[in-house]
């Protein structure tokens, strides 16, 4: 079989942790990746880039890299503001499309380029690596043991520096034109898509957000209630905070009838669980990691060893999609849906009241199977 040949538009950190992990994955699948292009208007990061990963043609543009480089695939990690101009190319182009979150500027734009990937019939993933997460796929399974009994509350919290400055140092963000909004939209998206990947669809939102930094249109606070049929309440509070050295981090809380699981790992780390009458236990990293094999099995064995980095696992779930003639999950669809919530929300923050979820606009006709990853 011949290499699937990768571009890459967008060198900033979120593109080449892409670029890494696909090179890792390149090495165990030998000929069967090809990092072929990448394009950043920033000279230094499209060198860097080529130099570090093994790129073998460096483009200004990314419309340039669309036109010019020979692809079967490209990842798309630029400013939000540029997705859907990407996206449409790529259909174009018949190129297979991994597209960063959050998918769009708005719900409204983002239903176009669901609908520009249908009709042109390629491959599309959106990049929500929750999904993906060892900790988060053990957690979620455990709460369809019996014994945990009836979901009851949801206690969620996401923080991280304002990503204008420290590891995710990305100065765009703060500049509206170019981002979808602020914490909520740009970083919480990931876990309004993890909520509903475990309990489904929400039936209403209410919402609450403050801009602290200052920065015109990206809020740095948003506080979240939502609510599922059978009378699960769920909190979710994003911060973007001025703290560089803290490590960017969510506690996630669950509590059912029976049950009690919650973790301070996103990606790889214990689990503390309860149940009934008994003590309060923790489940190692190293049997998370062994229970999320046998969940998602990674092979080979070589992989398997890497399975607790979710960016990983998500890029080879393209890759194995686009080797078998299957379809990339999640697709643009889900990514579409989450981006419907978080405009549910900040409807709600703007209006003080809370949003009917069904009658708010629906991407109803966008949606596969909700099977999960």
């Amino acid at each position: 079989m011949a290499a699937t040949r990768i571009g890459l538009i967008g060198a900033g950190v979120i593109g080449s942790t892409h670029a890494a992990v696909l090179q890792q994955i390149g090495l165990v699948f030998p000929g069967r990746v090809e990092l072929t292009a990448v394009a950043d208007p920033d000279p230094l990061a499209r060198e860097q880039a080529a130099a570090t990963f093994g790129f073998r043609q460096v483009f200004t543009d990314g419309h340039a890299l669309l036109d010019q480089a020979h692809i079967d695939a490209v990842f798309i990690c630029p400013p939000t503001a540029f997705h859907a101009e990407f996206v449409g190319h790529a259909a174009q182009r018949k190129v297979a499309i991994f597209c960063e979150k959050p998918l769009a500027m708005s719900y409204a734009e983002g239903a176009s380029m669901v609908e520009t990937v249908r009709r042109s019939g390629v491959p599309h993933q959106i990049g929500l690596v929750l999904r993906f997460s060892a900790v988060y796929t053990v957690m979620r399974q455990m709460l369809r043991s019996p014994e945990f009994g009836e979901p009851l509350a949801v206690v969620f919290r996401d923080d991280q520096v304002f990503p204008i400055r420290g590891i995710h140092h990305s100065p765009w963000r703060a500049d509206r034109a170019l981002t979808a909004g602020g914490t909520l939209i740009e970083h919480g998206v990931h876990d309004l898509d993890l909520l509903v990947w475990m309990f489904g669809h929400p039936t209403h939102v209410q919402g609450w957000m403050r801009n602290v930094a200052g920065h015109p249109g990206v809020e740095d606070y948003v506080a979240v209630e939502l609510g599922f049929a059978g009378g699960l309440q769920a909190q979710l509070v994003n911060v973007w905070h001025d703290m560089v050295q803290r490590t960017s981090n969510r506690r996630l809380e669950i509590f059912g009838r029976r049950g009690f699981v919650a973790s301070d790992a996103d990606f790889l780390g214990p689990i503390q669980w309860q149940v009934g009458d008994g003590p309060e236990t923790e489940l190692p990293a190293a049997e998370v990691l062994e229970r999320f094999r046998q969940i998602t099995p990674v092979e080979p064995a070589t992989l398997g060893e890497l399975a607790g980095v979710a960016y990983l696992v998500q890029d080879l779930r393209f890759l194995q999609a686009l080797w078998g003639g299957s379809s990339p999950y999640p697709g643009l669809e889900v990514g579409l849906e989450a981006q419907r919530l978080a405009e549910a929300v900040y409807h709600s923050a703007r209006t003080g009241q809370s949003v009917n979820l069904a009658t708010f606009p629906s991407a109803k006709k966008f949606q596969r199977s909700r099977q999960s990853a």
